[in-house]
């Protein structure tokens, strides 16, 4: 049997592309990957294109909505970890990967519930909320930089991955 990833990442590129290098990888190596992201995320025009099948989520950001956003925040969580927990219901990944951006945080959640192993790379100097808060949960955790997550026993700094067609470009 492959292995079946479910990555999850989304927002902007410097989670989206690093991610991508992974899926490649992976691909190459026989693994299946599956593509967890949002409808309206910069993810919904680049996976596909990279022959990735995405399943989306309804979230958004947490931060910068306001009053009304915090009331309605338990309605749009909930309904996000119940999309989350039918893609990984469907899909019985193995290990799931979380490179960063609000859409991982839902399906991280119901990794971890599961008890399916939980990978987080951060690629930051410094990491996201989410990643922050993730990195209690994963089964490793994975750095771009030392130091961008602290006080954690999961901890290994791998560096940022990096696509193919990026890494075989010739040096300035």
């Amino acid at each position: 049997m492959a292995l079946r990833v479910l990555i999850m990442a989304g927002g902007t590129g410097g989670h989206i592309f690093p991610a991508l290098a992974v899926a490649e990888c992976l691909r190459g190596d026989g693994a299946e990957v599956r593509w967890l992201g949002t409808r309206h995320g910069m993810e919904a025009r680049i996976v596909p294109g990279a022959g990735i099948p995405m399943d989306v989520i309804a979230i958004g950001a947490l931060r910068g909505k306001g009053p009304a956003g915090w009331v309605l925040l338990p309605l749009r969580m909930g309904r996000a970890l119940l999309q989350s927990l039918i893609v990984i219901m469907r899909y019985r990944p193995l290990v799931v990967l979380g490179m960063g951006g609000f859409v991982s945080g839902p399906g991280a959640v119901m990794a971890w519930l599961l008890r399916i192993p939980l990978v987080i790379h951060e690629q930051n100097a410094i990491a996201g909320l989410t990643n922050r808060v993730l990195s209690r949960m994963a089964t490793r955790t994975l750095m771009g930089f030392p130091g961008a997550i602290a006080g954690r026993k999961n901890l290994v700094v791998t560096g940022n991955p990096v696509r193919g067609a990026i890494a075989e470009l010739p040096p300035p």
